[in-house]
């Protein structure tokens, strides 16, 4: 099934080259939450997709937001995407670890603020 996920996160936590930011995160929640690898193929009959949001890449210690559609099949306008399940995390990090926190109160505003980027990607 089709779902958004937005991740509010400290660019810093991630372990990654600030070009690498949004991949490495997102492979993160997939093996830790979605319990299954990330699928970029997006020639694949089902894939995922990853946004590049602003400050994904910045060089200073800030919180931004991390944009993933996973389960894409085909395109969707956007009242579709407004009916799409969507999921808000914070993301924190603890020694080598990750906690995706759920922020099911952050969700009407992130839906908002991410509806006008184009389902998977």
């Amino acid at each position: 099934n089709p779902l958004r996920v937005i991740i509010r996160v400290r660019v810093m936590d991630i372990p990654s080259e600030p070009e690498a930011r949004v991949r490495c995160l997102g492979n993160s929640f997939c093996q830790q939450i979605l319990g299954r690898q990330m699928n970029h193929d997006s020639k694949a009959e089902c894939h995922d997709a990853e946004h590049c949001l602003p400050n994904f890449d910045s060089k200073h210690d800030v919180k931004a937001w991390f944009l993933y559609d996973f389960n894409v099949t085909r395109s969707f306008d956007k009242e579709e995407v407004t009916r799409i399940p969507h999921k808000v995390y914070l993301a924190t990090r603890q020694s080598d670890s990750w906690i995706f926190t759920s922020r099911d109160m952050w969700v009407e505003s992130a839906k908002k603020s991410c509806a006008t980027y184009t389902w998977g990607g």
